[in-house]
């Protein structure tokens, strides 16, 4: 296996692990990410794996997925597992790995696997911080995040995008996880959600 399957495969396990135990209670609450809800953004993860099954097998971006309700009256980390399942099928495929987001502006952006990483380890943190659960995720996972992307990206190719905001202020000794969530525009503090 190799290391990238390796690491996605450890975040979106964690990741699973906190829809595991997201209440219906929960939902209302607001998270760091400030478009979401946590019901918002449980389907916005629900909806993460399809949406890089497509990209992983060569196809153009599809955001109708992030409209449907992938969850109806099931458990969000049952779902959330069986798309895991799905997603990680669709990396290990020839060249999956090596396809990258086009950029806006024309030529190649990022890897899609490191963004599917990114996005899983960061609204990982994001649930855990607006549902009261640990946040400092899988430590394999959001090293290789912080490796490559913290201090890599200015603020313009950050934000422009719309997914993140400015980068803000964290103390230098806080926690790996709490320093790449405040290096993509959220707000670090404590007791957030609790």
């Amino acid at each position: 296996m190799s290391q990238d399957i390796q690491l996605l495969e450890q975040a979106l396990t964690h990741t699973g692990q906190l829809l595991e135990q997201v209440t219906p209670g929960q939902y209302g609450l607001p998270t760091p990410c400030e478009e979401f809800d946590v019901r918002a953004l449980v389907g916005h993860l629900l909806a993460g794996n399809p949406y890089y099954v497509v990209l992983a097998r060569g196809g153009a971006p599809d955001f109708a997925l992030f409209a449907h309700d992938h969850l109806g009256g099931r458990r969000p980390g049952e779902v959330y597992a069986e798309g895991a399942e799905e997603v990680l099928a669709a990396w290990r495929t020839e060249g999956a790995l090596q396809r990258r987001m086009p950029l806006p502006g024309g030529g190649p952006g990022p890897r899609l696997a490191d963004l599917h990483l990114l996005e899983a380890v960061l609204h990982g943190w994001d649930l855990a911080t607006a549902t009261g659960q640990d946040r400092t995720g899988d430590p394999d996972a959001v090293e290789a995040v912080l490796r490559t992307w913290y201090g890599n990206h200015p603020d313009a190719a950050r934000t422009g995008t719309g997914m993140f905001g400015p980068a803000r202020s964290v103390p230098a000794d806080a926690p790996a996880s709490d320093r790449l969530a405040a290096y993509f525009g959220r707000t670090v503090r404590p007791g957030y959600g609790s």
